[in-house]
Parts: structure tokens; sequence; C-alpha cells
């Protein structure tokens, strides 16, 4: 029997959190269950590393991306079936959406965030306009549509998808080892992201600056910029693959502050996760799926500047 080929259009490389946790821990699977796997993503770790570091995204690497991405659609024909990670031309119109299945060719699309408001809420009066609906087609014409929340499987239903699953992002636990806590006079505050997500952490900032007034604190951070302006007790790390779950392992508690909008709303709590993956107990903001992972009897939920008041109570 001829090896089933799976051609698999992540958004990013390993790097990537979403590419890494929702693809690429399962090609060892896929592979073992005979499939014959090609992963393609539009943006490679080089790409993202370099936009970690600068903020800046380079224009000759985009329109490389493009490229690269529209020649592997071109060669979709050559698989059984294609792996999709949220669209497969960003900021393109819809007709572009719609090559695989002009090909004929069977797709999965998976979904971890919100990422239609980045046209159906874009500032833009013109993006709104032409970009809006431009995964409907994508949608409508897919195999299945595999979501990481409830509200990323509405709007999928919503929007066409004949077939949605709905499973939550998840983690290979024996990466988070499980230790008893850090004997220490400190309460380590853990918090694990990327650049782009360290915005969050201005929430409770001020929250953090008083309390470190009061009682002996850490900000612990595994993948932010340098936050050297804070006035609380820090320690920094960078993010790897291979040090992530020691380092959330020394914290006593981890957070994750959000705000209350929609883009937010279609966030898969991956934080949560690798915190509670250590054993660690959670503050989190109730903002979409969060309500759904933690429990309030074991975690504590965070409503803006009270979470210095619920890191007191605990």
């Amino acid at each position: 029997m001829a090896k089933r080929k799976l051609l698999v259009l992540s958004r990013y490389g390993e790097k990537g959190a979403s590419s890494r946790l929702r693809f690429f821990q399962y090609i060892t699977a896929l592979q073992a269950a005979g499939f014959e796997v090609t992963v393609s993503p539009f943006f490679d770790d080089d790409y993202l590393e370099a936009l970690y570091v600068t903020g800046r995204r380079s224009g000759a690497d985009i329109v490389l991306a493009y490229f690269k991405r529209m020649l592997m659609l071109l060669k979709a024909r050559d698989y059984s079936a294609v792996w999709v990670e949220k669209e497969t031309l960003p900021f393109l119109p819809g007709i572009f959406e719609a090559w695989l299945s002009f090909m004929k060719v069977p797709y999965i699309i998976d979904y971890d965030d919100a990422i239609f408001h980045n046209y159906d809420q874009h500032r833009s009066l013109w993006v709104r306009t032409l970009l809006g609906t431009k995964l409907d087609v994508l949608l409508g014409a897919a195999r299945c549509v595999t979501v990481g929340n409830s509200y990323l499987e509405q709007y999928a239903i919503q929007h066409g998808a004949k077939i949605v699953e709905c499973f939550p992002t998840v983690v290979d636990i024996k990466r988070y080892p499980v230790l008893p806590p850090v004997a220490s006079s400190e309460l380590r505050i853990g918090w694990i992201g990327t650049p782009s997500t360290s915005k969050y952490l201005e929430i409770i900032r001020p929250v953090l600056e008083s309390l470190s007034k009061k009682i002996n604190i850490k900000l612990v951070t595994i993948g932010a910029p340098d936050l050297g302006h804070y006035q609380c007790p820090l320690e920094q790390h960078p993010w790897s693959a291979d040090t992530e779950g020691l380092l959330l392992s020394s914290v006593h508690v981890g957070v994750m502050p959000l705000f209350d909008d929609m883009w937010e709303r279609g966030k898969c709590g991956y934080k949560l996760i690798q915190y509670m993956a250590c054993g660690r107990p959670v503050i989190a903001s109730p903002i979409g799926v969060n309500v759904d992972i933690v429990n309030p009897d074991v975690g504590f939920w965070q409503k803006q500047k009270m979470i210095g008041m619920l890191l007191l109570k605990s």
C-alpha cells in the first residue's frame, strides 16, 4: 500500500508556540501511524528570532515567505491531505484560500487564536471590507476544522465549517517536572511568553510594584524582553524548550493576566496549562477559555488590580 503523504502548512517553525504545540509535537505519532510528513512553515525560526530581538519584520523575508508558500500550494496535489495552521496566505483575499478546494485536495485547518479578528476588527475599513470574511471559503471547504476553545468553535460553525472538533492545547508532561516548591523567603511569581505577549504584564505591573514594598516577591519571566524599568525584583530568562519546564518548577505561582477583548477571548490558555503541568497554582484573568481551565477551588481569578489582594490571601 502506498504511504499516505501529509503536507503540514504551519505558520511558524518549532520556535513558534502555536505551531510547536498544535502541530510539531504530533509529527512523530503521525509518522508512526504510517504518514510521510512534510512540514513547510510560512515563517521559519530565523524570522521569528529576528522579530523577537528587533521587534521589526523584514520585508524581504515576508516576500520570500509568500513565494515559498505559493510554491508549496502548487505542489499540494502530490499529497494525500494538507494540514493548515490558521490560513494559507495571510492578508490575501479569500479567493487565494480557495486554491486547495479548487485543486480538490482534502485539508484540515487548525485555530488556536482568533486570527479572524486581524481582519474583521482591523482599524482599516479597506481591510475589514476586503478581508473581513476571507476565511469563510477556507472553512467551508475543509474536511474538518480543529479549534482550541468554544469561542473559536462558534466562529468556525457560524462561518461555514461542516465538521468542527474542539480539543485543548496540551503539553508533554514529561517535559514539565513536578518538584517541591523552592525553599525561599521570597514569593516567586512566574510568567512565560514572548516579547509580543509581554504587554499583558503591564496590567499587573502597578500591583507588583506596590506589593513588592509590602512582602518579599520576585517576578520570574521566561521569554519576556528586558523589564528593567519595573520597580520590583526581577529574574529574567530567555525561552528555551530545554529549560522552560525546570524554570517553571522554580516558581511558586504562575500568572496569566489578559485584557478583556475579542482577541484575548480566542486564546487557549497555554500558560496556565504549563504552570499546572508543573503542579503550580495559577492566577488568571477570567477571560475566554481561562474560565474553563481554572478551578476556582485550586486557582485564583484575577480581575485587573485585584491580583495583589489574591496573592496576599494565598
